[in-house]
């Protein structure tokens, strides 16, 4: 079996044992828009996967001292060497250590050495969050992993609803092109492909599902709740079932948002995927344009799910999702296969 997608091998190693939030207050959670994974416009290849987390910050209650066109202060969660920072004075990122600080103005430059919960730059007027990556560093290419991630430095890190499995679809495969939102630019899956009738099912099946991540802590997003959206899960599983025995023909872990994945965004999201509108697009446009995005994902993403492999009858096919706290979620659907087998 191959490995699952996004399953993190390697362990990290942080410089100290600092943990909080890179924006006060540091020992209190935040609220985040935007998850590990989301799906991100890109001009070549349509979408790709957003490398970190957005946590929110207010940009209509500036802190006290802030400069012209700057809102909150940003402050490192693990100390060292900056590896790296733009001038000052524009938008740019710092990377310190093993994490990355994007849109920001950073008041630290490269080379220099910093200690955790030191600031490091301010938060651009009209971005409404920070961008926080985290990176394990080998003697290879970094690997990009989630901040959230269990034992990871953001903490504490509270979540009590368990993911919510809204549908499962069954289809003929279809890989359509990423497109754009109506009215915004953000990344639109469209629905494609031929939808199937699950009690007869035959040959090579795409099989989709709708999973959301509501969010348990959502801070000052009650006030403005247009931006309260729902996460990426964290993980994903099916299990294929006889309803006559109740024996279990087929099982495979679809995902694990640990890391990066390894297979293209297209083909990770089905058809029907749309990204949750940015904080900016959203505060301009919410009463007009829907601010969640929408998340449907492919059970079986590299060949699709070959029914001829197994005797034609009845199955059932069992969901599990999970959500990076551990909240679980089932659900299930009854499917006939008539491959004449």
């Amino acid at each position: 079996m191959s490995p699952t997608p996004g399953k993190l091998e390697v362990p990290q190693v942080y410089n100290d044992t600092w943990r909080g939030w890179p924006v006060r207050p540091h020992r209190q959670q935040h609220p985040i828009r935007g998850s590990f994974l989301d799906p991100r416009p890109d001009p070549e290849r349509g979408a790709v996967y957003q490398e970190g987390v957005d946590i929110a910050v207010r940009d209509d209650r500036p802190e006290s001292g802030s400069p012209s066109g700057r809102t909150h202060r940003v402050f490192a969660i693990e100390g060292g060497p900056v590896s790296f920072a733009t001038p000052r004075g524009r938008r740019g990122l710092v990377r310190i250590g093993h994490f990355g600080y994007g849109h920001i103005d950073p008041v630290v430059s490269t080379g220099e050495i910093v200690t955790p919960e030191q600031h490091i730059g301010w938060t651009w007027e009209g971005g409404w969050h920070v961008h926080l990556s985290e990176f394990v560093l080998t003697t290879g290419a970094p690997i990009v992993v989630n901040p959230l991630r269990p034992g990871g430095k953001l903490h504490p890190f509270v979540d009590r609803a368990a993911p919510q499995i809204r549908e499962i679809r069954f289809y003929r495969p279809a890989t359509p092109n990423w497109a754009r939102r109506p009215k915004t630019s953000v990344a639109r899956l469209p629905h494609e492909g031929e939808r199937l009738n699950r009690d007869r099912l035959f040959g090579r099946v795409d099989v989709r599902v709708r999973v959301s991540d509501p969010q348990t802590y959502i801070g000052w997003f009650q006030e403005l709740p247009w931006l309260a959206a729902p996460h990426h899960p964290f993980r994903l599983a099916v299990t294929i079932r006889e309803v006559q025995t109740g024996r279990a023909v087929r099982r495979r872990e679809v995902f694990r948002a640990e890391q990066m994945l390894g297979l293209p965004a297209g083909r990770h999201f089905a058809p029907g995927t749309e990204q949750n509108l940015p904080a900016n697009g959203c505060m301009g446009l919410h009463r007009s344009v829907r601010c969640d995005g929408i998340y449907w994902f492919r059970l079986f993403p590299h060949r699709y799910w070959d029914t001829t492999r197994l005797p034609d009858g009845r199955y059932r096919v069992v969901v599990r999702a999970w959500d990076v706290a551990g909240n679980l979620a089932t659900a299930e659907a009854g499917v006939t296969l008539v491959n004449g087998t």
